[in-house]
């Protein structure tokens, strides 16, 4: 569409008397401007005010927003923590005094935290050392590459004798004689005895020769009665000598020879100290009992089951439970929720003369501030093994006085972070118990079965854990520093070496 032509007539301009348009402005200007005044005035005062009433707005809300701000900041939320419970959120006026002491009490939280985290480690390693390899040789937790494992820990024989002073064995057999634990006479015991009275009895008191000249019924009567009394006699003997019984085949205890790996080692060791735990818990239990067995809480022990580290790793990542018995080794294959790609083996040797090669070890690094998830599908206490602690879970089989079950749990429980997870339990009969040698005494008698959970903090067990076992439990364990290496003076000329002279 095209724009229309305007045609101005200049002629036309040019005949305009503009003389005539200045005098009507001359007579009538002050009406005019009155006019246009009165006409454009409220126009232009109507886009002003409005140009001034946004801006004024605009200001009053900016202003609205820095006193809230202010308000806000003058009464805040904070976090009150306290060592029992979870950290309250409180409303409090903001000013320097609440600021520093809200800092304070936080600085002490954490001093206390830190001081009940280091408590915690020197509990659970207390008392718990490694058992010494031949020759006093360090073996954790890099093996010397001239040391062969099946001769300095596990207590090969040397030249015909057995080294009962060290080895993994030597100490599980120390630990076995310091707890006073036995088993009953053997039938053969119990028969010798028992035959040594008969001969006794049939010379002294019947006043025969032998027991064919016994013919009398009040005469066998009384030999039946004396020798019942004598079996028992035997048995109460030994019942009264130790502080309770211990079956042939209740513990797993370590090979004597065979090839082995560092990892095995130090697992063996670390069964080790679980069972000086269990032990010292029932130590606890039986404390002050006079007469053995007899009156001993617990009465005996059938079975002691450490379960396999591996099987637990395992569970742990899958979320179920561990089965119940399984074979203590480190070096099976490991399944698909292991978060490892191969067993523990023995690192490769090195070269002769060359340094062995810092492997760098993956996982999980050891954090005391990281929350720590709970899987109550495991247990009812839903720890499981995580960055921080390891759980190792043992089955036992107890014979136990049924009125003392409060006083065995309480001893279990005090013992370095022990907790009972499961537990099943039956009457034991007394006679039978009696006729296969074993002594319960007169009160009432049951047999448990009990899973123990134990608790071992990886801030002090991995310090001295092969690698190949890191790499299993996927932690990088305590980190180590480095020696820091003195670099020399730039300044100093490392080719004088004479003193100066004065």
């Amino acid at each position: 569409m095209k724009a229309p032509k305007v045609k101005v007539d200049l002629k036309a301009l040019k005949n305009i008397d503009f003389s005539k348009a200045v005098e009507l402005f001359k007579r009538r200007g002050v009406i005019l401007v009155s006019c246009v005044v009165i006409v454009i005035v409220p126009f232009a005062a109507l886009w002003f005010r409005s140009s001034m009433t946004d801006d004024i707005a605009a200001t009053m809300e900016q202003r609205q927003k820095d006193f809230e701000k202010i308000a806000a900041m003058g009464k805040t939320s904070v976090s009150i923590r306290s060592t029992s419970a979870e950290p309250e959120k409180r409303s409090v006026v903001l000013n320097m005094s609440m600021i520093e002491a809200v800092k304070e009490r936080n600085l002490a939280l954490e001093d206390e935290f830190k001081f009940q985290y280091t408590s915690a480690v020197e509990r659970n390693a207390k008392d718990h050392v490694f058992a010494p390899a031949h020759d006093q040789v360090e073996i954790f937790p890099n093996k010397p590459k001239d040391v062969v494992l099946e001769e300095v820990y596990l207590g090969k024989k040397y030249d015909g004798d057995k080294d009962l002073g060290t080895g993994i064995n030597s100490a599980y057999e120390s630990l076995i004689s310091n707890s006073r634990a036995g088993q009953p006479p053997t039938p053969a015991e119990v028969l010798e005895s028992v035959q040594r009275r008969e001969t006794e009895f049939i010379q002294n008191n019947l006043k025969k020769n032998s027991r064919a000249e016994v013919t009398e019924p009040n005469d066998l009567k009384d030999l039946a009665n004396e020798l019942r009394m004598a079996r028992i006699t035997n048995l109460q003997e030994k019942a009264k000598d130790i502080s309770m019984y211990l079956d042939p085949n209740a513990i797993r205890m370590p090979p004597t020879e065979g090839k082995t790996t560092l990892a095995r080692c130090f697992v063996m060791q670390w069964d080790l100290w679980i069972l000086q735990d269990i032990f010292a818990a029932i130590a606890n239990a039986n404390a002050g009992v006079k007469d053995g067995v007899l009156s001993a809480p617990i009465k005996r022990i059938m079975s002691i089951r450490i379960k396999d580290i591996q099987a637990q790793v395992a569970a742990a990542v899958d979320g179920a439970p561990a089965p119940e018995e399984v074979v203590e080794t480190v070096e099976a294959a490991p399944t698909e929720a292991a978060p490892t790609e191969a067993a523990p083996t023995e690192a490769a040797p090195t070269e002769a003369g060359s340094e062995p090669v810092d492997e760098v070890v993956e996982g999980d690094p050891i954090s005391p501030s990281t929350a720590i998830p709970l899987n109550y599908a495991s247990s009812f206490t839903g720890l499981t093994s995580c960055q921080l602690y390891d759980v190792r879970n043992v089955n036992l089989e107890l014979v136990v006085a049924t009125a003392e079950l409060p006083r065995i749990f309480n001893s279990f429980t005090r013992q370095n972070f022990m907790a009972i997870t499961n537990l099943k339990y039956k009457p034991v009969n007394l006679f039978q118990a009696a006729r296969m040698g074993y002594l319960y005494g007169t009160e009432a008698c049951c047999q448990i079965t009990m899973t123990v959970q134990t608790i071992w903090l990886r801030e002090w067990t991995t310090k001295k854990m092969p690698k190949d076992l890191k790499k299993l439990l996927w932690t990088q364990g305590v980190a180590t520093p480095k020696p820091v290496i003195a670099e020399p003076n730039a300044n100093e000329n490392p080719e004088t070496t004479e003193a100066p002279q004065s």
